[in-house]
């Protein structure tokens, strides 16, 4: 393995060594401060073009299984970590996580003092940053103040979004376990894909899913409350959607600044007049309370991991969330004669959620789904249920 840098935009250089694949990456540096979960946050489309650094030192230690994946391919665009664990001959048959990048083209920088990196964000917010091959006395600083400069923090929704609806079958979860291993087995990049099945048995609600980057954990925690799904892309319009005449109506979570889906918030607004229940997760929550008339602001540095504190108000319980968002709405803009704050952050105090008065539509800025993370959340889905169900008696 050779040595690579990262370089911030203001000039402070990182040595370490380089793993995955070996190519260069220009990318907004963020934290991540989960213990476990590296696959799960890989393949979760809220990190798409973003250099994540993990917070915990070791790394790559119980392997890869992709059957935890969230979605059909990795969206990190580079990782920075501290200690690199190799796998080798693994009785479980789990995959080395350096083979796991390389194939996958996803390229890695360890040996590096991670909590240095994160100190320094912590302290400067989240800065822009370019791992470069080389030794650190051997960087062209010029041209890599030149790639940081022409970084454009472009509307990522698009990207990872579907191009067309995907019906998601009731009772059935997981992804098709001959596709992972055969990609695996040659060599090639992941080839992970839905087993082609029916329901298993009738389903008992249709929910209509505004997909903006979604996690499949959060779609597969509706088909097994016996939900069919039917994921549409995020700029789908309402008479679209409603025209599927669905029980429920979800907006999923996704990356990027939530000002640039002007055009899913014009209809976003149709929706939630409409009286049908609306749950939304991490940038759905963003997306109704701007439908509402709130606005948003980005945080110094976000929040991303598996171990943020939140407080229910209502019934004044603290819950252990996931969490990855760079975003947040602020509390004195929301519509107070419409709404309610639902949840807070116990760690800095910005809104986790709302709950509207007049319509049944709430939402949380974590993620109640886990993967990685507690399954302390899980309660809200079956809120969302509750919702439907009493809508159609």
């Amino acid at each position: 393995m050779s040595k690579a840098c990262l370089i911030f935009s203001d000039g402070s250089i990182y040595e370490g060594t380089r793993f995955g694949a070996d190519r260069d990456a220009v990318c907004e540096v963020v934290f991540a401060t989960g213990s476990t979960g590296y696959v799960e946050l890989l393949t979760d489309p809220s990190f798409c073009g973003q250099a994540v650094t993990l917070t915990h030192p070791i790394v790559g230690n119980y392997g890869v299984f992709e059957d935890v994946s969230e979605s059909e391919r990795l969206w990190v665009g580079a990782l920075i970590i501290r200690d690199l664990t190799e796998v080798e001959g693994d009785e479980r048959g789990a995959e080395d996580f350096d083979a796991y990048l390389k194939r996958n083209g996803v390229p890695g920088l360890y040996g590096v003092d991670t909590r240095e990196i994160v100190l320094k964000i912590r302290e400067e917010g989240t800065k822009v940053g370019a791992i470069l091959s080389g030794e650190a006395k051997n960087v062209d600083m010029d041209a890599a103040m030149e790639m940081i400069k022409a970084y454009d923090a472009r509307h990522l929704v698009p990207e990872v979004s579907p191009k067309e609806v995907t019906v998601y079958p009731a009772w059935h979860q997981g992804w098709d376990e001959n596709k992972i291993n055969s990609a695996r087995q040659t060599n090639k990049r992941s080839d992970i894909a839905l087993p082609q099945t029916e329901s298993l048995e009738e389903k008992l609600y249709k929910v209509a899913f505004l997909d903006f980057g979604a996690k499949k954990n959060i779609i597969w925690n509706l088909t097994m409350r016996g939900c069919e799904v039917l994921a549409f892309p995020w700029d789908t319009d309402a008479d679209t959607i409603l025209g599927q005449k669905p029980d429920g109506i979800f907006l999923s979570n996704g990356p990027g600044n939530p000002e640039h889906c002007g055009q899913a918030i014009e209809e976003i607004k149709k929706l939630i007049e409409t009286g049908i229940p609306v749950m939304g997760i991490c940038l759905g929550h963003q997306l109704i309370s701007l439908a509402l008339g709130a606005k948003t602001h980005k945080l110094k540095y976000g929040h991303r991991g598996a171990n943020h504190p939140v407080k229910e108000l209502e019934s004044n319980r603290i819950y252990i969330t996931s969490q990855n968002h760079s975003f947040v709405v602020e509390e004195d803009s929301l519509p107070s004669e419409r709404c309610v704050v639902s949840h807070v952050n116990v760690n800095d105090g910005t809104v986790e959620g709302i709950r509207m008065t007049d319509k049944p539509v709430f939402t949380v800025q974590y993620h109640p789904e886990g993967a990685p993370g507690p399954q302390d959340n899980n309660y809200l889905f079956d809120r969302f249920i509750a919702l439907m169900r009493d809508s159609k008696h």
